[in-house]
């Protein structure tokens, strides 16, 4: 989180060339505003997900557990194939 007052962000206007510093802190500043709001937007957005994910497996908690053990099994044979390229050490000793 960005935790320099807006004020001092904007204050700085050492980027005075052909008054490109002016406009720039004038985005800037423009930009700052829009900032606390995207992020409530944000949070509100992540509240919802969440409160509807715990709807959903408080529903169907089967689907949920056989979703989890697909995506388990999925990410093992992936695991696998990597370390079977590459050759482990442990495979090179039991060839």
């Amino acid at each position: 989180m960005v935790t320099a007052p807006l004020s001092s962000v904007v204050q700085k206007k050492d980027l005075h060339i052909g008054g490109l510093g002016a406009e720039a802190a004038s985005t800037l500043a423009a930009v700052a505003e829009q900032v606390p709001d995207a992020a409530e937007s944000l949070a509100r957005w992540g509240r919802r997900a969440a409160r509807q994910a715990n709807d959903f497996l408080r529903a169907n908690p089967w689907a949920a557990l056989a979703v989890a053990a697909a995506a388990g099994a999925a990410a093992g044979y992936l695991l696998s194939q990597q370390q079977r390229a590459r050759g482990s050490r442990f495979t090179r000793m039991f060839r």
